[in-house]
């Protein structure tokens, strides 16, 4: 009986603590702006991004990452990023599907690209790009 007083009375003072004020929204994310991709890494058609960095990798190179959502499935992603690259000149240096989630690398030089793809629910994607390239002088 005593326990179950002490969880009633645990409740009551749960009730009554703060809360969050009306105008308390979870701000909707803007879109975020992806400038200045090479053109052997650009974003997906219709994607929505939902991580873009870039900057200096190593000394005398940059690099960058864009993660982002599509209704394409997987195959379709991937396919877009290997004729993308063999029409940059990348030479395909991996391309895998590891039970669903797919991934492909692909270099020439200073210039890599890879993407990874994996399956959604709704027969979309979610994917992350990643490339880097020699520092511009």
């Amino acid at each position: 009986m005593k326990t179950l007083i002490a969880a009633a009375a645990l409740l009551a003072l749960a009730a009554c603590g703060p809360k969050p004020a009306a105008e308390t929204k979870t701000a909707a994310a803007a879109p975020i702006s992806c400038a200045g991709l090479p053109d052997y890494a650009p974003v997906y058609p219709g994607a929505k991004i939902t991580l873009c960095t870039q900057g200096d990798s190593t000394p005398g190179k940059i690099g960058g990452a864009v993660g982002f959502t599509s209704r394409d499935a997987p195959d379709a992603v991937m396919a877009r990023y290997r004729d993308i690259a063999a029409a940059a000149g990348l030479k395909t240096g991996m391309d895998l599907d590891q039970g669903g989630s797919k991934v492909f690398s692909a270099t020439d030089g200073d210039r890599t690209m890879r993407i990874q793809a994996l399956p959604e629910a709704d027969g979309g994607a979610t994917a992350i790009l990643t490339w880097g390239a020699a520092k511009p002088s």
